[in-house]
């Protein structure tokens, strides 16, 4: 993995160079905390999200106590809720280099969860992009319902402008089966991970043989890949979004609590914006 100081470079080239941008996609966990934990861990969320500096941020599991303390501490970011409830997604867009042009709520109907397809229209590094986040339905029992989500999400990534490249992900608590169920990546949708090598350091995003965070009864062995990005050109656009460096952030120990900040690690994607041939 290359270092703090390496990134903080690329980071740097983010904000000033006009045809790259940074994406981040994180599950922050804001239900498995006490109060006096729950700040720590989103103090530093926000840490994570001042030094790796992306354009646009997915997070998940977002909650009422940690909205506010997100949003006074990144105030370099518009702050786009889902929705008012127990939990929800938010999306966060920077101010220097992101224009926001419309966002869009749809509630999956099936979800015994609250769960909602996240949908805002912006334009960065003179593109234009269509960002989706979700945070599909969790638990094995519930891989039914996750398909059908899924392949609502696939339905809407197709009906998305022809000028926009469309960018899906956050924690979706997918298995590579439940793509096969849900009919497979549509024409002109691609794996984000698969893209970028498939580099195996940034291929489980939930590992409770690294990440201590949840206790369980008995010891856990299963590493999973829930949470993934997706892409789809704008074809129309004469432009082409290609990614070209995928990292996974938010390893780093707490020093009070002595745990991580959540049991997910976080996702960094690097993007370079090119003129179509």
């Amino acid at each position: 993995m290359a270092s703090a100081a390496s990134f903080s470079y690329a980071a740097a080239l983010t904000s000033t160079v006009r045809n790259k941008f940074r994406l981040m996609t994180w599950n922050i966990a804001g239900l498995d905390h006490e109060p006096d934990e729950l700040r720590e861990c989103t103090l530093a969320q926000c840490e994570e999200v001042k030094m790796y500096s992306p354009d646009v941020v997915y997070l998940q599991e977002v909650t009422p106590s940690t909205c506010g303390l997100l949003r006074s501490t990144l105030q370099d970011y518009k702050m786009i809720p889902a929705a008012e409830g127990r939990y929800f997604t938010a999306i966060l867009l920077k101010n220097s280099s992101v224009q926001h042009l419309s966002a869009s709520i749809e509630t999956f109907l099936g979800s015994k969860q609250g769960r909602q397809l996240q949908t805002v229209r912006a334009k960065c590094a003179d593109a234009e992009l269509t960002l989706m986040c979700s945070h599909l339905e969790s638990q094995g029992k519930s891989a039914g319902e996750r398909v059908r989500q899924l392949k609502t999400v696939f339905e809407r990534i197709e009906e998305a402008s022809s000028n926009s490249a469309v960018i899906f992900g956050g924690d979706l608590n997918l298995r590579d089966k439940e793509v096969t169920k849900a009919g497979g990546l549509p024409s002109g949708v691609f794996d984000i991970w698969i893209l970028c090598g498939e580099p195996p350091d940034a291929e489980f995003t939930w590992d409770p043989t690294q990440n201590d965070k949840l206790e369980f009864p008995f010891k856990m062995t299963a590493k999973c890949r829930f949470d993934r990005l997706y892409l789809k050109q704008g074809t129309a656009s004469g432009l082409k979004v290609v990614p070209e460096r995928f990292m996974l952030v938010g390893k780093k120990r707490l020093p009070v609590c002595e745990t991580f900040p959540s049991d997910h690690w976080g996702i960094v994607c690097d993007f370079k914006v090119e003129e179509t041939k």
